[in-house]
């Protein structure tokens, strides 16, 4: 064998090993769902982003501080409320853009292409002086719409008149689980709201001195997360801690927010590790964080849009995650 014939055996030979080298590197990776980041500079706005859905129009819509943003996979836009204070909450309900701020709450429309918003707190004088709340929670129940803020909730009915209910003790957020209220405390335990009263939740005792971050039913169990404890699942009336490997690993990542999603998935998005991916059919799960693709590890809100892709609102950013995309 000539010294050219031997030369390029020997390259031939390098490359197939460093085919195999590097395909048995990729393969022995968990293989991660693509993931599209955009930062402050795209679209032009601050850092946090605290809620986000997406509209009728299918835009999605962020409470990113002072700005409302909307996205429609091309263009961004950012709009401001006539007080300038910061926006937490969001929720979509028909052609309504709902938003809450500081002693602020009400909804945006689109006309024209262009955002317009109503103030609801303002036109009924709902905020005194004295009131410092915050809105940090929209939801709708019994066809009317709940402002809450730590303090209370305020509700919108049908014919635009609003109620306040104060809340006896500290609370987190209230969740809707099938057909009622639940109210997560600041130490002491779960409670359903019905009829502007409050009664607490029978064997979750294991709850108090918790702060709950979510609660959400899943195929007739109900699931309890919370920030530093991990995750507590009731079922026929008996609670227990989730009985899943990966609820130690949640105690020290600290729960920021959780939802089930579609194709037997649990999302769960920690303040200091970034999102955790469940297949609730098989027990396996991922870990997207700061260390393989996401811009930050702390996940403030998760939403999954009509595509059944998953949108994250990041402490510093936005991050789009096709879910159930065949390519990883």
């Amino acid at each position: 064998m000539n010294t050219k014939n031997s030369l390029k055996l020997k390259t031939k030979l390098l490359s197939l090993f460093f085919f195999i080298f590097l395909s048995i590197q990729l393969y022995a990776q968990d293989l991660l769902p693509f993931v599209e980041n955009y930062t402050k500079s795209d679209y032009q706005g601050d850092n946090q982003i605290w809620s986000l859905a997406q509209g009728n129009d299918n835009a999605m819509y962020f409470a990113n501080n002072y700005y409302l943003l909307r996205y429609d996979g091309v263009k961004w836009e950012k709009n401001a409320l006539p007080n300038k204070t910061i926006i937490r909450s969001i929720m979509v309900d028909g052609n309504r853009i709902y938003s809450g701020s500081y002693k602020e709450f009400g909804y945006w429309y689109r006309k024209n292409g262009q955002m317009n918003y109503v103030s609801l707190s303002k036109w009924n004088k709902v905020f005194k002086e004295s009131n410092n709340d915050e809105i940090w929670k929209i939801f709708k129940f019994d066809n009317q719409i709940y402002f809450q803020s730590f303090n209370g909730v305020f509700i919108l009915n049908k014919k635009n008149e609003i109620q306040e209910v104060k809340f006896p003790f500290m609370v987190s957020y209230c969740f809707v689980v099938g057909n009622e209220i639940l109210v997560g405390s600041v130490n002491k335990g779960v409670y359903k709201i019905k009829n502007n009263t409050f009664s607490k939740i029978d064997n979750a005792s294991v709850l108090e001195k918790n702060i709950i971050h979510t609660i959400q039913k899943y195929q007739n169990k109900t699931y309890f997360f919370t920030k530093k404890s991990g995750v507590y699942v009731m079922e026929n009336g008996v609670m227990t801690a989730w009985n899943n490997p990966l609820n130690a690993i949640l105690k020290s990542a600290n729960i920021n927010v959780a939802q089930f999603i579609k194709n037997h998935q649990l999302v769960i998005g920690t303040a200091s590790n970034g999102l955790y991916i469940l297949d609730l059919n098989d027990g396996s799960y991922k870990n997207i964080n700061r260390t393989n693709v996401l811009m930050n590890n702390s996940i403030l809100s998760i939403n999954q849009d009509k595509e059944n892709d998953l949108w994250l609102g990041l402490d510093n950013g936005i991050a789009h995650i096709e879910v159930n995309s065949p390519i990883s």
